[in-house]
């Protein structure tokens, strides 16, 4: 029994001592885990503050650096306080900016105009052609126009305007830049019609082109600043085509209003094709006598006869009044009214008129045809009315002075008397008041002259 009970003494006591090394054991895993545990805590505690420290170490030098800056901003601010003041939008340091480079824009064309004027025409006038004179002439003003204005576009771009505002002015700008395009078009190719095309017409011996000349210049014209216009409306951001409409719309109420205008439109076209008269005839008109100086689409302008005024005549009077066209006879018509006393001779009456008629025979500035009759006769007087016709290219007050001397001499060499009631030269008026010329080989015109 003893021997039992000490085995089984021995066995309780090896169980015990196999159990305390396990015990051991997961009391050394434990803390190895709570070490680890710790430890990896401890990491994260230290990121932590260490990332504050950083943040806030972060954080100081911003403010420090917001700070400098503020101060920098408000020394500047303080320093520089009326440039950055805004008018309309925009800074008065981009306001004198915009204007000093269009004031310098104006110098620079100022400047150019000057190198034109001065130095370029010295080279071509050194030229044996004209073409290079015409073209510096005409082109200068508008290129000195568009640097003015590309110097204005470039000042506006420095300045602050809504969208729909800039938009505007650039539209603005994009027409004038079309309109001065057009202007130099315009102004080299009249340049080079009136250098080149007019002495050409000017020699020619037909009137018709010296009628149609002025009005295809004017026709050119008009045609390039329509389309000048149409281009740079498009440009600009218009409808041209609601624009067009208007014009047509418009276009027909200033026809209704404009009838008269019209009306001398045709009346000018009927005299450029009809012809009545061309460019230098002197031609009879609704009480004006003169030569036409020009032959216009809507009026025509006549240089009066005798008081050498300038009378524009609408074109369509010549649709519903005559024209009487003295070019078109052999001469320019005079007429002399000779009262001789009635004491005088028939033999030296007789004399006289044969005097009168070898006068336009013989005279180099005189047609030969002539009227010399007894008009009249009344208590006191003989009228002998002489009618002589000077030719078209000849002086007409000089031929007619000198004819007038040339029968007074007459009348002294031969002891012919003038009538002492009546004056010795009637006027032209009063000679109007004598009986009417039955002859109608002349058209006297009732004037007399």
């Amino acid at each position: 029994m003893d021997f039992f009970a000490k085995r089984n003494s021995n066995l309780s006591t090896k169980k015990n001592v196999i159990k305390s090394p396990q015990r051991w054991s997961v009391f050394i895993w434990a803390l190895l885990i709570i070490g680890c545990l710790s430890v990896t805590v401890t990491a994260q505690d230290n990121k932590k503050r260490t990332d504050s420290i950083s943040k806030s170490n972060t954080e100081k030098r911003q403010g420090s650096t917001a700070k400098k800056q503020e101060v920098k901003a408000a020394k500047k601010t303080k320093s520089s306080g009326f440039f950055s003041k805004k008018y309309y939008g925009s800074t008065v340091k981009q306001w004198l900016i915009a204007l000093s480079i269009i004031l310098g824009a104006i110098i620079v064309g100022r400047i150019l105009y000057w190198f034109f004027t001065k130095i370029v025409r010295i080279f071509t006038d050194k030229t044996e052609t004209k073409l290079d004179d015409i073209i510096i002439d005409k082109i200068e003003e508008p290129i000195v126009a568009a640097i003015v204005i590309g110097g204005f576009w470039w000042g506006i771009s420095y300045l602050q305007f809504a969208i729909k505002t800039r938009n505007q002015i650039e539209g603005i700008i994009y027409l004038i830049i079309i309109l001065d395009i057009a202007w130099l078009i315009v102004r080299t190719i009249d340049g080079l019609i009136e250098e080149y095309i007019v002495p050409i017409v000017e020699e020619s011996e037909s009137n018709l082109d010296d009628a149609i000349l002025p009005i295809a210049r004017r026709g050119f014209k008009v045609i390039v600043w329509v389309i000048a216009v149409v281009v740079g409306l498009n440009n600009a951001g218009y409808d041209v085509a609601t624009v067009l409409a208007g014009l047509g719309i418009g276009g027909v109420a200033l026809a209704i209003g404009a009838r008269t205008t019209i009306m001398n439109i045709f009346g000018g076209l009927s005299v450029l094709i009809n012809q009545p008269f061309k460019i230098g005839d002197r031609i009879l008109i609704s009480g004006h006598d003169g030569y036409v100086q020009e032959i216009g689409l809507s009026n025509t302008r006549l240089r009066t006869f005798i008081d050498d005024y300038l009378v524009t005549i609408p074109n369509k009077v010549f649709t519903d009044k005559e024209v009487v066209n003295i070019s078109a006879a052999s001469g320019v018509k005079g007429v002399f009214f000779l009262n001789i006393s009635t004491n005088t001779v028939p033999e030296k009456i007789t004399g006289l008129t044969k005097f009168l008629q070898q006068l336009s025979i013989n005279h180099e500035h005189l047609e030969e045809d002539n009227k010399t009759t007894l008009q009249e006769f009344s208590d006191f007087s003989v009228m002998v009315r002489y009618v002589f016709y000077i030719k078209s290219t000849s002086p007409y007050w000089d031929i007619k002075t000198e004819l007038g001397v040339r029968i007074m001499q007459y009348f002294r060499e031969n002891d012919i008397m003038f009538a002492q009631r009546r004056m010795t030269f009637e006027s032209e008026k009063k000679a109007a008041s004598s009986p009417p010329d039955v002859d109608d080989d002349k058209d006297e015109s009732g004037f007399g002259f």
